[in-house]
């Protein structure tokens, strides 16, 4: 009876074994001599095919040559176990990935008699980006699709975390249930941040077919209509869709186009070559960004100064101080090919820098006032803005002649750095623009924490004027509150007389444009008569 009792435990522990561990032995030269149906099940071989090879028989390419190498040191010469993460192919080319113990089997005189392998499936634990990864390298002609959740951040601060990420898990496990007939792929991989992926062979056909794209919507469509159910619950989810079938940085290509759909607020997204662009893009920055550090550096940096004229005495009172990059070749650009991507480097505060010593050193001599644009983020970073401060502080004379005009930036961090700022540099007589007033994020809420002078009225609003009613109607209504308010207005891209015209019927107290005076170098020309 007790001998029965442990047969019977015995075989509870093969069986625990069995369904969960791959197991398999193997003779001295390294030749499989007995294997569980765990490892059949997983390797996609029978039993009968595995038995007499080498475990090389599921060897992944990837695999280094090094790692078996020591692999058989360990066992074989040194006699001791080895542990590590073993990645293997099946038959049928799939990957997968496992955590083995690979020890040997002694004798009473310490002589190997067998080696035996414990392997336990870890490929669910793997990076899903790393499996993807492995697929698509064994597909000669891979489409690849990627969704994300529509408004995940949403979502996840609404839910929090925890119960985003059982939404995120459900709908993996029932994704491919909204395919339509034709639409079939092999599985999901659940990446992060609501995206997921798929991806399946097209076989013979060079483009993704207009049936396939499709097939595609209709998918897309199905999420939307669909409603996802568990616990009591029910979410309405829709997805941004992007898909690639160039196989060459095909996963970077269709991440870019995810971004993209975002960005051009689209939900169905072709990724085309998108990586070559932004290589190519790349590169044109990372030119630009050399071409403003050389300038910086040799001080090619350049002020040109565009006249402001007053509407009533139709003189020039004023000048703004616009940026300007001198190439070697003596070639000048507007800061349309530059500013922005300073504004991601780190030279755009210096940039601004050299803008302010051009402007103060004209200011001496000139009696004219000189504007000067300064964005939110050069007045909330710290050592700037003590630099404007402190340049003022020391210029007090010429001071009042002074106009910041705010470049108001689409992310403000502290109000009341920039409020604090204002305040200060008002009380040595400095006058505050507001550039672009009436487009973007500029607002009349603003304007109390702003205390402006002027108002400069954004081009947009003012370029065609004189046949856009609309455009016509916003600009009256701006100059009665301002009038109200004892704001001065000023209109740029005042660029033609019928332009100039309506403006000067509205009753706006400044102009600017071409029309009445292009920037010009101060030093190289003698048409601005400032003096």
């Amino acid at each position: 009876m007790a001998f029965n009792n442990e047969l019977i435990i015995l075989q509870q522990y093969k069986d625990l074994i069995d369904n969960n561990i791959i197991v398999s032995k193997a003779d001295l030269t390294g030749n499989i001599i007995f294997c569980n149906q765990k490892f059949a099940d997983i390797s996609g071989y029978s039993i009968e095919e595995l038995m007499g090879q080498p475990h090389s028989i599921v060897r992944h390419e990837d695999m280094a040559k090094e790692t078996f190498e020591t692999i058989w040191d360990t066992i074989k010469n040194k006699k001791q176990t080895w542990v590590g993460q073993i990645k293997n192919k099946g038959k049928h080319g799939v990957t997968y990935y496992v955590d083995a113990i690979i020890s040997p089997i002694l004798n009473q005189s310490g002589e190997i008699i067998e080696y035996i392998a414990l392997r336990y499936d870890v490929s669910e634990m793997i990076n899903a980006k790393k499996l993807l990864a492995d697929e698509l390298k064994k597909i000669k002609n891979p489409l690849l699709v990627m969704l994300q959740i529509e408004g995940y951040e949403t979502l996840e601060n609404f839910y929090g975390k925890e119960i985003t990420t059982i939404i995120e898990n459900k709908f993996a496990t029932h994704l491919l249930e909204y395919c339509p007939v034709g639409c079939v792929f092999p599985k999901v991989f659940q990446l992060e941040n609501g995206i997921f992926a798929m991806v399946k062979d097209l076989e013979d056909d060079i483009v993704v077919s207009e049936s396939t794209i499709m097939q595609l919507k209709k998918f897309q469509q199905n999420i939307k209509d669909g409603v996802l159910k568990f616990g009591g619950y029910e979410y309405d989810l829709s997805v941004i869709l992007s898909y690639g079938n160039r196989y060459e940085y095909i996963y970077e290509d269709v991440s870019i186009g995810l971004k993209r759909a975002h960005q051009l607020k689209k939900d169905f997204m072709y990724a085309d070559s998108f990586t070559l662009q932004e290589k190519e893009k790349a590169k044109q920055n990372l030119h630009t960004i050399n071409m403003i550090k050389k300038a910086i550096e040799s001080n090619n940096m350049k002020s040109y100064f565009q006249p402001i004229i007053n509407a009533k005495t139709g003189e020039i009172e004023k000048y703004e101080s616009l940026v300007r990059l001198k190439k070697d070749d003596g070639k000048v650009l507007s800061p349309f090919f530059f500013l922005d991507i300073a504004k991601n480097g780190k030279y755009y505060h210096q940039i601004t820098e050299a803008i302010i010593e051009n402007s103060f050193e004209m200011l001496k001599k000139t009696d004219k006032e000189i504007s000067i644009n300064l964005s939110t983020l050069d007045i909330e970073d710290v050592e700037l803005r003590n630099k404007i401060i402190t340049k003022i502080t020391m210029n007090s004379d010429i001071a009042s002649r002074i106009v910041l005009e705010l470049l108001e930036d689409e992310e403000v961090n502290d109000f009341n750095v920039i409020k604090d700022f204002i305040s200060l540099v008002k009380l040595f007589g400095v006058k505050i623009a507001i550039d672009d007033f009436g487009a973007g994020h500029s607002n009349f809420e603003r304007l109390l924490g702003f205390q402006p002078d002027i108002l400069k009225l954004d081009g947009s609003l003012i370029k065609d004027i004189d046949k856009n009613k609309y455009n016509r109607d916003i600009v009256e209504i701006i100059k009665i509150f301002a009038d109200k308010q004892n704001i001065k207005t000023v209109a740029e891209f005042v660029s033609s007389k019928e332009v100039y015209d309506v403006v000067m019927e509205i009753g706006i107290d400044y102009l600017q444009g071409y029309y009445l005076g292009e920037p010009t170098d101060y030093l190289a020309t003698k048409a601005l008569n400032i003096q």
